[in-house]
């Protein structure tokens, strides 16, 4: 083999296949092109190597031709009497000349009025590279068979001309605009994404892009000064998202100013700036500002007010409107829980069984109103509660549907009720207007976990007649998504709230009760350090977390569930606790092995026989959901076809092994793997809801790690809960409010105004 000296070189190249493609970079096949005459010169193959900084902005793609720049090296091969003359060019700039197929079926199919994909790619079919040529002379007789529409190729012929996608691709890489972020607005504006970015590059923020990459982009690639007004107005709107990140539906001006002085330094005057941006966005709508009471004047954008104004509407006339429907005949709430509690009796095997007043109070009440809150931390007989209301709920012989946020809180409703239950998702997607009727009854668990999206999104689809009963403990980890429901709506005055205080779960004598009830209102409680107790802390070092965790979980693996606040900790996250358990419990004799389909080899997936693991999307049909925990049974030595259907409609699935999740054995489909993850821990949101007889907590300050955590997971045991790590950060989180209670949102306002209009 003979090299011959690197030298600069600039060449047309079409790319014919992709070696490997990673965050470093790629590396392709090709051959020389002269695109003028249309010529291959496939006499010397070109290997083409493009850093990941050059890469992610190039659709680097089989079949598109590229003039590449760069620092070229021929080498000579020699195999017996063959010999190959390679060039390998490290590219330092790279220019899209023509797309690939399927770029080109893409955009026929998104640009030409009349040209679906079907079409597109039956032109690329049947003339191939050809179709470039076609395109480029208006060639209608070579297309009429497939266009028979002298328009619509007119139309064709005139969009290539004019903005062919190689146009819009050298356009977006010209401006330095990330590939994967420029496809984004690509797909949106279409034919119009050179006007539409050219007019103002902030777009780009709708399609996920960073503000720091964006506004480089706008200054450095679109030339926008650091005062522009479109700069100021996408700086509003990025402190707008940023605040929805943080659960937030709406923003003081304080805080937006702050938030917006730091995005458009070094401004030259930034609060006049802003103000400007206000009036401007007010008046063209992009922006609703409001005055509330207890809040001053808040800025929303204009989804969440109208969402938030809509469901406070909602609850409103849920409160205050009597139902239309009338009662079949007149119901004794009191006679029902007396005939529920003799029948549980019998079916507990508990003389002494019965409901406290409080219970009693929450059937009543909830059977009564057309809106109410049940609420009340963990073991304190909500699920008792609403098997009593059910009773009594049965005699009016409206529809009822359960439901919850998670796969597996909808499970655990199943199992605790006996009755059907599914995701809210799942009954917005499913349920029609004729199952539910005109006066649904609608039960929603782990209410806590309720988002302005998802609960205006049910409110939207539910009819005026409806009864709505929310479940759920507001102590508990606030949403993930912005906004506040439950919180906000069981401190309100006028709202039906019956709160469940006397724990059912624990025995008398267990502390843990006690100490959750201490955490839940700020109390420092006194943490043994007997690892014998109930509620135990052993405190340690950052570095010292992980092998506390595993020594203690090893005492007693089956009844024990780690509990973490984040996936990513180096010392106390779930990914490094999981990577040690497998390593250390797993059977890596037996791995659990899969078919890469994109490029055909088999490859680990990282799961062994023996692997406690965590099922992460919903299957109904298997009865599978988001959180179902369990352990791999057995792998298969190859694939087997297995029958998941039955004798009337088969369904013929590939099966690499069985697992078992909550007690049930069940096949791991091919189609499975990118749905399960180890599960030695988790965190304590997917844990939200569900009970362990054991729980361990590593704990380490973070930005996660409040009150709220704390009393979560705390109150996810039943017979004992250990925390490992850093009991200061602990006691401090105990100490500070809950941050869920700091979430900025409109909610209690709007609903607290339409109220008081009501009475006025």
């Amino acid at each position: 083999m003979n090299a011959i000296a690197p030298m600069l070189i600039n060449i047309s190249v079409r790319i014919t296949s992709i070696r490997s493609a990673n965050r470093k970079g790629c590396i392709a096949f090709g051959h020389r092109m002269d695109v003028v005459r249309g010529i291959n010169d496939r006499s010397r193959p070109v290997v083409i190597k493009v850093a990941d900084a050059i890469a992610k902005l190039s659709d680097i793609a089989v079949g598109a031709i590229f003039e590449i720049y760069g620092e070229v090296t021929t080498i000579l091969r020699t195999h017996g009497a063959f010999a190959i003359n390679e060039m390998t060019v490290d590219a330092q700039d790279i220019r899209l000349v023509r797309p690939s197929g399927s770029q080109v079926i893409q955009w026929l199919g998104d640009n030409v009025r009349g040209v679906g994909e079907v079409k597109a790619t039956r032109l690329w079919d049947t003339l191939g590279e050809r179709l470039y040529e076609v395109l480029d002379h208006a060639d209608h007789e070579a297309i009429m068979l497939i266009i028979p529409t002298e328009d619509v190729r007119e139309g064709m012929f005139k969009r290539w001309a004019e903005d062919g996608d190689a146009k819009t691709l050298r356009f977006v890489q010209d401006k330095q605009i990330p590939l994967g972020l420029a496809r984004k607005a690509i797909r949106f504006h279409k034919k119009n994404t050179i006007s539409a970015l050219t007019s103002d590059p902030y777009r780009l923020l709708s399609f996920a892009g960073v503000w720091g990459l964006v506004d480089g982009i706008a200054r450095d690639s679109f030339g926008v000064s650091i005062d522009d007004d479109r700069r100021i107005a996408a700086a509003l709107e990025e402190a707008l998202y940023r605040a929805s990140e943080k659960g937030h539906t709406c923003s003081s001006l304080r805080d937006l100013q702050a938030t917006v002085g730091q995005l458009i330094k070094p401004h030259s005057a930034p609060s006049a700036a802003l103000a400007k941006a206000l009036l401007a966005g007010s008046s063209a709508g992009q922006f609703v500002c409001k005055e509330l009471d207890h809040l001053g004047v808040m800025l929303f954008a204009p989804g969440s007010w109208l969402m938030e104004r809509r469901c406070a509407q909602f609850i409103r006339d849920l409160i205050v409107t009597p139902s239309l429907q009338p009662q079949l005949f007149a119901v004794d709430v009191s006679e029902v829980i007396t005939q529920f509690e003799a029948g549980e009796r019998v079916h507990l095997g508990l003389p002494a069984f019965g409901l406290n007043q409080a219970q009693k109070l929450a059937v009543a009440t909830s059977f009564a109103k057309r809106f109410s809150i049940i609420t009340g931390g963990a073991g304190v007989g909500k699920t008792t509660v609403l098997k009593a209301l059910y009773k009594a709920l049965d005699t009016t012989g409206r529809p009822r549907f359960q439901m919850a946020l998670s796969g597996r809180a909808t499970a655990r409703m199943i199992e605790a009720t006996g009755e059907e239950a599914r995701t809210i998702a799942g009954f917005l997607a499913k349920v029609t207007d004729k199952e539910m009727g005109p006066a649904p009854i609608i039960v929603i668990d782990e209410a806590s976990m309720l988002d302005l999206v998802t609960f205006y999104r049910l409110v939207q689809k539910l009819p005026p007649e409806s009864q709505v009963i929310l479940v759920g403990d507001p102590y508990q980890l606030p949403p993930i998504g912005a906004g506040l429901i439950l919180h906000v709506l069981c401190s309100m005055p006028g709202v039906p709230t019956t709160e469940l205080t006397e724990v059912k779960r624990q025995s008398k004598e267990s502390a843990i009760p006690l100490v959750s009830r201490q955490i839940r209102d700020g109390i420092q409680p006194t943490f043994s350090s007997n690892e014998a107790d109930d509620v135990v802390f052993l405190p340690c070092s950052d570095d010292q977390i992980t092998s506390t965790v595993i020594r203690l979980y090893e005492q007693e693996p089956e009844n024990t569930q780690i509990l973490s606040a984040t996936r990513s900790c180096a010392f106390a996250g779930v990914e490094t606790i999981n990577r040690t358990c497998h390593l250390r419990y797993a059977d890596h004799s037996s791995p659990l092995l899969a078919e890469n389909h994109e490029t055909g080899e088999i490859e680990a997936t990282g799961l062994c026989v023996g692997d406690l693991v965590m099922y992460t999307t919903n299957d109904w049909m298997r009865n599978l959901q988001n959180g179902s925990l369990g352990q791999i049974d057995e792998v298969f030595d190859k694939p087997q076809s297995v029958d998941l259907g039955d004798k009337d409609k088969p369904r013929i699935a590939i099966a690499l092994g069985l697992a078992t999740f909550d007690g049930v054995q069940h096949y791991i489909l091919d189609t499975d793997v990118d749905s399960i993850e180890l599960a030695y821990s988790i965190t304590v949101h997917k844990a939200q809801g569900s009970q362990f007889k054991r729980v361990i907590i590593p704990v380490r300050k973070s930005r996660i790690l409040d009150r709220t955590f704390v009393y979560t997971a705390a109150t996810r045991a039943q017979i004992q809960v250990v925390f490992v790590g850093d009991l200061g950060a602990v006691e401090e989180a105990i100490k500070l409010p809950p941050k869920a209670f700091s979430r900025q949102v409109g909610l209690r306002a709007l609903l607290e105004a339409e109220l008081s209009a009501l009475i006025a």
